[in-house]
Formats: structure tokens, C-alpha cells, sequence
């Protein structure tokens, strides 16, 4: 039923509900043990996000794709460490993003629970900004 909203509102403004609506159809088909949809879902809302200069949104996409890619090591057998490097590094930038918008909680919040560290010389994340959004 909210995909079915959201389909509705993705109609009205593309760039306010795209990356909205691909992360909840990525949680879906994460949910129903399709990885690789998901994985294209979690994707395509990060470039979104990125291309509508949608900095909270980027940071909640590379979140829930660290905690995919997490998840997603433990359910499945033979997967290499690959997806716990890409894991870490999807919660650093949700942590970078988080503190560019502001939620500095949420994104400590981020590197205790995931046991990281940043580099404070690494040098920021940045944006592509809407045609509308000005300095």
C-alpha cells in the first residue's frame, strides 16, 4: 500500500520521491531475500539523492546499504569480506553526509555501533546541487 502511494507521489515530483520510493522498494526486496534487486534499488537511491542534492537522503541510503551489506554477510554462505569492506565504508560516508546535514548524533550514533573510526583529514562528500538550491 505506501509503495502504491509513493508511486503516486513519485509521479507528481520526481525529484522529491525517487530516491524515497527506490529505498523502500530496496528495504522490500531486501526483506523477500532479493539481493540483487535490492542492491539495484539501494543503488539507483543513492544516485537520486546524489544527483537532487538530497544530502539527508544520501545519508540514510548509504546507511541502510552498509546495514545491507552487513546483513547480507551473515545470511549468506561464501560470501568474502568483501561485503564488511563495503559495508564499513557505506557507514562512513552515511557518517560524513549525517554530519554535513547537521544530525552529528546520528552520525556518532553511526561509528559506535559499527565500531569505525574517521580520518578527520579525509576530505568531505560532496553533493551535486539542484538547479534550485543556491549558496
Amino acid at each position: 500500500e505506501m509503495m502504491d502511494k509513493m508511486e503516486i507521489w513519485l509521479s507528481v515530483s520526481m525529484a522529491a520521491f525517487e530516491s524515497k520510493w527506490l529505498l523502500l522498494k530496496a528495504e522490500y526486496w531486501f526483506c523477500v531475500d532479493k539481493f540483487g534487486r535490492a542492491l539495484q534499488m539501494y543503488k539507483g537511491s543513492i544516485k537520486s539523492a546524489q544527483d537532487n542534492g538530497n544530502i539527508h537522503e544520501l545519508a540514510l541510503a548509504h546507511e541502510l546499504l552498509g546495514k545491507f551489506y552487513s546483513k547480507r554477510d551473515h545470511l549468506v554462505d561464501n560470501v568474502s569480506s568483501e561485503c564488511g569492506i563495503a559495508s564499513n565504508e557505506c557507514f562512513k560516508k552515511a557518517h560524513a553526509y549525517y554530519t554535513q546535514w547537521g544530525a552529528t548524533a546520528v552520525a556518532e550514533k553511526i561509528l559506535k555501533d559499527h565500531n569505525l573510526e574517521m580520518d578527520l583529514h579525509a576530505p568531505h562528500l560532496q553533493t551535486r546541487k539542484h538547479p534550485r538550491q543556491t549558496d
